[in-house]
Order: C-alpha cells, then sequence, then structure tokens
C-alpha cells in the first residue's frame, strides 16, 4: 500500500473569524459540501497577535454559527460562505453534516445559550454553574441539540428537529432549555433505511460522567426517537463526541473520545444495527475525535485530531476484519503550531480519493479550515 498526501490548501480562512470543526460530503456531482463553526474572532483588532494572544481558544461565542460553502471538484470555491438559519437566541457549535442515499443532506449541532456578565453574576450566586471566563465571554448555558435536513443541497433547510430528551435526565430548572444530548459525530444508514446518530450527555441519572445516547429514525429524518436503554458510559470517566460506522451487514461501531484514559480512543459494537451495544473497550490508538469513512473495498478510514507534539491530523486504514491498532498510523499534519486543532472529516471524492478536512492555525494564530487531499494506491 502506497499513501501520497498532497500539499494542504485552505477552503477558508479569515481574520476576523475564529473557524473551527468542519464536516464535508461529496454531492452526487462530485462537488464538495463544507459545514463548520464560525465566531467573530476580536483579536483582529489588536492588530497582529501577540504572543500572549496566539493560543486564545473561543469555543463559546453569542454570535457563533454555521458557515456553509460549496466546492467544486477541484476544490474551487464555488460561492462565498451562507450562513444556516440561526437560533434566535442560542449559539450554534458544531458543523455536522450527513448525506444520506436519497440525496437528503443533514446538519445538526448542539446550542449554548448566553448570558449577560450581571445575569452569570446572580446565577453563580444563587448556585447555578455558567460556563464563563475571561476567554469566552460573560457566561454561557447548555441549550438543546437539533437535526435539520435540505433537499436542494443546503439551498434551504427545514425547521430544526430538536433531539428527544433523556427520561432518566434531571429537567432543566428553566423548561425552555431542554439540555438534550450534545451531537457531534458521524450520522450512518443502516440496509434498511433507518438512520442512526449518537450524542453525549451530563446528568443522567446513575451515572457520574457524560454518557453516549443514540437516537433513531425510521422516516428519512422527518422524526427521531431516543434508542431506549442504549446508554454507554465509563465509570472511570467520561464518554464524548461520538461518530459511527456502519459495515454492510448492518453492525455500528461507536468510536468515542473519553477522559481519564491518557486520550486513548474507546470504542462499543452493536450486532443489531445499534439497537443494543457492547461494553466500551480502549483501543491503543491515541487523539480525539474521531471521524470513521468507509470505503467502497470494505477498508475503513479512521482519521483524527492530535494534539501530542508534534500535533495535527493522523489516519489508519483498517482492513477487513484486522484490528484497529495494528493498523499502521498515517500521519496526515504534524506541523500545527497549536493545540487548538484537528476534529477531521473525511469524504471520498469522485475520482476515488480522499478529503479530509480540519482547523488548523496559522502562522498569525488565525484559525482556519485546511484539507488534504489522500491517495490510496
Amino acid at each position: 500500500m502506497t499513501v501520497k498526501i498532497r500539499s494542504p490548501v485552505t477552503l477558508y480562512r479569515s481574520k476576523q473569524f475564529f473557524s473551527a470543526f468542519p464536516s464535508v460530503v461529496t454531492t452526487a456531482g462530485g462537488d464538495i459540501l463544507l459545514a463548520f463553526r464560525r465566531a467573530p474572532d476580536h483579536r483582529w483588532l489588536l492588530g497582529d497577535i501577540s504572543e500572549e494572544d496566539y493560543n486564545s481558544v473561543d469555543h463559546l461565542h453569542f454570535r457563533s454559527h454555521i458557515a456553509f460553502m460549496r466546492f467544486d471538484a477541484g476544490l474551487r470555491e464555488r460561492s462565498e460562505p451562507s450562513i444556516v438559519p440561526v437560533h434566535a437566541e442560542a449559539g450554534d457549535q458544531d458543523g455536522n453534516l450527513f448525506l444520506s442515499s436519497s440525496g437528503r443532506l443533514f446538519q445538526y449541532s448542539f446550542l449554548w445559550y448566553p448570558v449577560t456578565a450581571e445575569i452569570c453574576n446572580k446565577l453563580e450566586a444563587a448556585g447555578t454553574s455558567v460556563i464563563s471566563n475571561d476567554e469566552l465571554g460573560a457566561g454561557y448555558i447548555y441549550h438543546s441539540s437539533y437535526i435539520r435536513f435540505s433537499d436542494d443541497e443546503g439551498a434551504t433547510w427545514s425547521a430544526p428537529i430538536e433531539t428527544p430528551i433523556d427520561p432518566l435526565v434531571k429537567p432543566c430548572q428553566w423548561p425552555e432549555f431542554t439540555g438534550t444530548a450534545a451531537l457531534k459525530g458521524r450520522m450512518v444508514e443502516l440496509p434498511d433505511g433507518a438512520l442512526s446518530l449518537a450524542g453525549y450527555q451530563a446528568g443522567v441519572d446513575g451515572h457520574p460522567h457524560q454518557v453516549v445516547r443514540t437516537f433513531r429514525s425510521a422516516d428519512k429524518g422527518e422524526t427521531w426517537a431516543i434508542q431506549d436503554g442504549v446508554r454507554l458510559a465509563r465509570e472511570e470517566g467520561a464518554l464524548q463526541e461520538p461518530t459511527l460506522v456502519c459495515w454492510p451487514k448492518g453492525k455500528i461501531t461507536a468510536f468515542l473520545r473519553t477522559t481519564n484514559n491518557d486520550d486513548k480512543l474507546i470504542i462499543a459494537q452493536s450486532a443489531d444495527g445499534g439497537i443494543t451495544f457492547g461494553s466500551p473497550e480502549t483501543v491503543d490508538i491515541v487523539g480525539h475525535p474521531y471521524d470513521g469513512l468507509l470505503l467502497p473495498d470494505g477498508r475503513l478510514f479512521l482519521v483524527y485530531g492530535y494534539r501530542h507534539k508534534p500535533m495535527g491530523v493522523r489516519a489508519r486504514l483498517v482492513e477487513p476484519g484486522q484490528a484497529l491498532a495494528d493498523a499502521k498510523e498515517i500521519i496526515i499534519r504534524d506541523d500545527s503550531p497549536s493545540r487548538d486543532t484537528g476534529y477531521p472529516s473525511a469524504t471520498l471524492m469522485a475520482d476515488g480519493r480522499i478529503l479530509v478536512a480540519y482547523y488548523i492555525a496559522d502562522g498569525k494564530g488565525i484559525r482556519g479550515i485546511e484539507a488534504s487531499v489522500v491517495e490510496i494506491i
């Protein structure tokens, strides 16, 4: 096997925006669709970014939204970024695209509700925990997750569909915030046409850490139901940012980020199309989060961020039946100047090559969306 990695290309970068968490899919006509989280990056007001501000991370912002772009097969931009319809009160976190066999395009994310410093201080004084620090703005409360779809490749979108609530989660003190499981990772389509998606959630009764919940749609994404009884959990730490891979006969593997595990991959297997999963188990692969692209020949292209020196993006090409850890590691990028990088997404291009999109800082510390084309010979 020979792997060729082409020089990276910049899909989007602007000094006025903090761009991250990309997702890419390939249309039937060969175009590449890209969605990513974008929010104002106020550092540009200072001129050249100083060393002390270089690694400023701004993953929560009251103007955070999903930007959407289209490229031709040669990765030439077809139009300026558009903004997927935003929530009136809350900010988006992840792009997350999936294109079903019927041509229906899905975009899904989770939302943060911003609050002013005054309200934040009063809530904390009353015992309510609010995410807040100098870099992230005043304060943020977890809001909910949603799924929406488009039947014209992103020209128009359905109204957002909120994911179902886990019955074991204590209701939020504000009924306006349902607190449904955060969605980050690849959706899959099963042999019978059903769709399956996983999210991760804290506050589930009986579980001290975040657990993974799965959702299923039997009507092409029009409605979604929570998979009753399926809760992937670890006593030692949280499970986060799940992505799914559906094998040809309906077996599903969940690839999971976790805590308290030396940044090693956790997987869980389902032999019944996601109805039930086995216990999570550790695989000796370091990185996070993961995206798994099943190739037409049955091999799995597993790509993941790598936030240890040298930082960047890595992948493994796994043969059918091969143990994941036995597959040779492929270094796609190892030149990131910051740990705040990665979150790769892979798609099979029309010519059979693989496009891997990720976010990475340039020499000035400006986060942007770049991509590498991987050719496997």
